[in-house]
């Protein structure tokens, strides 16, 4: 049976599960929990009163399969929250992750992880376009496909029968994904309305959908999107996403569906619209002039969800334009290796730039804080809602051209908030990653979560915020080949070497490979203090004979080579 809030009498109590000898109760009330979670001190974890049972389940029947839906924004750094009110609701409805980084602060890589819980080590895509070897590709959907990925999602475990889901995409999928006419969905997805090209441009875009030849397979067609106001793609996908939920509801069948917009990724290619910025808000976003300003005075500088424009102002914030002269890598021995990337003191000109843009980037927020509160006003109280990003920006941090791709926190912290049945609201300090996300959704199916996944499952620390929790993240990034169509090939994307990190609540550790592979060239970051309010990666204190940095160097050798329960084990 699907068994949902709306079915049952609703108490202001958390429900509880209790796994007996011949059946499983469940309580019907305010939370329900999933019966495949551990009963042991699910109660506690709920944090309330436990009612009397209002419904037994005899065991062989259907268990308790809730919703979700999945909104992974692109580039949408930490620093935007504050000017996403549905976000912010979000948050204070769920567990609010604190300390959740990214694999690797790059879109492609990023997004495959989060589909299979992989480091990028092993699901073999390393950035977002695949090289000049067409055999051996390392990047964007042909690396994809070499490692036969698209059997290794979550959302391919989940459409099993012994899961039963109904999957929907929305949006961006993987990086050169080519959505050609006539080829078959990606396996896992049963609706698929991916963005092809053009989709940086947020108008002029192209997206599939999936339809039935003359055969009868299940084969993709293209639409392509103009440039009215309405075809904004986030407000598109918005609209789609909301209808498919309204429908999804209906169904007693429970359902995944992911929603991908491409804001806040900065436009790469030409101007789709006169007058778009290099990150272009929506239309209703952007700053009224004339009898428009007049009108309506306090959008005379655009929406800022609660903060006039004008007062947005990213020269604020701590690291920007700071110094880097203090954290220049060191080699193994000690001495001070060279810096990459802009090192001079920002002018005038670059900060006021590096301010229109961060102001660009926070009204393009906005579109995606209203297809999350659409969301949370369309599903019912049996479904899980995640809200994260692919990975954060630097806009003039560090005196860094804007870009990502570094192992600092303005890159790799991104948001992950999750909200749903059994969530105990709050914040959590807990170290997590973007590959945990897979194994999580599989336990919330009822699943058991596929050995090749190198993430934990969030459910014990989603019940309770108290629950142990890795010690430990690691992040890896290849240096990209340069490409002019990669679109994130900006700024210091070029510039960083290719290097692995290890991240804990208070140290980051970074070792750079300066000549491809030779120990000599590498060069190393270390910092410590990270867990305090404001804290950023401002002083390099490596220190070879230092125990902690031998410590965090050993984690890093176990990790290149790490798979499943192994990568596990290396963040306890």
């Amino acid at each position: 049976m699907r068994f949902t809030v709306r079915r049952v009498v609703v108490a202001a109590v958390a429900a509880t599960v209790v796994v007996g000898a011949g059946v499983v109760g469940v309580t019907g009330v305010h939370n329900p929990l999933p019966v495949s979670a551990d009963a042991a001190g699910a109660s506690a974890a709920a944090g309330s009163a436990v009612g009397s049972a209002e419904t037994t389940v005899p065991a062989g029947t259907a268990r308790y399969r809730p919703n979700v839906v999945a909104i992974v924004a692109d580039d949408l750094d930490s620093s935007l929250v504050k000017y996403m009110p549905n976000v912010k609701k979000l948050q204070a409805r769920g567990a609010d992750f604190r300390r959740h980084f990214v694999v690797d602060s790059l879109c492609c890589s990023s997004r495959a992880s989060f589909l299979t819980g992989m480091y990028p080590h092993n699901s073999k895509v390393y950035n977002n376009i695949p090289g000049g070897d067409a055999a051996k590709p390392v990047g964007g959907y042909p690396a994809w496909v070499k490692a036969k990925n698209d059997t290794k999602t979550f959302a391919y475990a989940i459409t099993r029968p012994d899961a039963g889901y109904r999957t929907a995409f929305f949006g961006k999928y993987i990086n050169r994904y080519p959505g050609t006419p006539g080829t078959p969905p990606p396996p896992g997805w049963h609706t698929f309305n991916a963005l092809t090209t053009n989709m940086y441009a947020m108008w002029n875009y192209t997206m599939t959908s999936v339809t039935r030849n003359r055969a009868g397979d299940r084969v993709l067609t293209n639409r392509r999107f103009g440039t009215k106001d309405s075809e904004y793609s986030t407000d598109v996908l918005r609209r789609m996403a909301v209808r498919h939920l309204q429908a999804a509801e209906r169904q007693n069948t429970p359902f995944f569906v992911e929603i991908a917009p491409t804001g806040v990724h900065h436009r790469n290619v030409k101007a789709a619209r006169k007058g778009d910025a290099k990150y272009p808000p929506a239309v209703r976003d952007r700053p009224r002039t004339g009898k428009k300003a007049k009108k309506n005075p306090r959008l005379r500088y655009g929406d800022c969800g609660p903060v006039r424009c004008d007062r947005v102002d990213v020269s604020k914030h701590p690291s920007f334009n700071a110094s880097r002269g203090t954290s220049r890598p060191r080699y193994a021995d000690g001495r001070i290796a060279p810096s990459f990337g802009q090192t001079k003191r920002l002018n005038r000109q670059q900060v006021k730039k590096m301010s229109n843009h961060y102001r660009n980037r926070v009204r393009m927020a906005q579109s995606v804080d209203d297809l999350v509160g659409a969301v949370m006003r369309t599903v019912g109280p049996d479904t899980y809602i995640v809200f994260t990003s692919d990975n954060g920006y630097h806009l003039g941090h560090r005196r860094l051209s804007p870009g990502k791709s570094s192992a600092y926190d303005t890159d790799i912290r991104v948001p992950l908030v999750i909200a749903g049945p059994g969530v105990v609201r709050g914040p959590r300090y807990q170290v997590v990653q973007n590959i945990d996300v897979a194994p999580t959704l599989e336990q919330i199916a009822g699943i058991k979560p596929s050995a090749v996944r190198d993430g934990r499952s969030l459910m014990s620390i989603l019940r309770n915020p108290r629950a142990a929790g890795s010690r430990y993240a690691f992040i890896e990034h290849t240096r990209p080949p340069r490409s002019a169509d990669d679109p994130d090939g900006e700024g210091l994307t070029g510039a960083i070497p290719s290097y692995i990190a290890v991240r804990s609540a208070d140290t980051l550790l970074v070792r750079y490979d300066t000549q491809d592979g030779a120990e000599a060239g590498h060069t190393y970051e270390y910092y410590r203090g990270l867990s305090r309010a404001g804290a950023w990666e401002r002083f390099n204190l490596f220190r070879p004979s230092d125990p902690v940095v031998q410590e965090l160097q050993r984690r890093l050798e176990a990790y290149e080579d790490c798979k499943g329960a192994g990568c596990v084990a290396l963040t306890r």
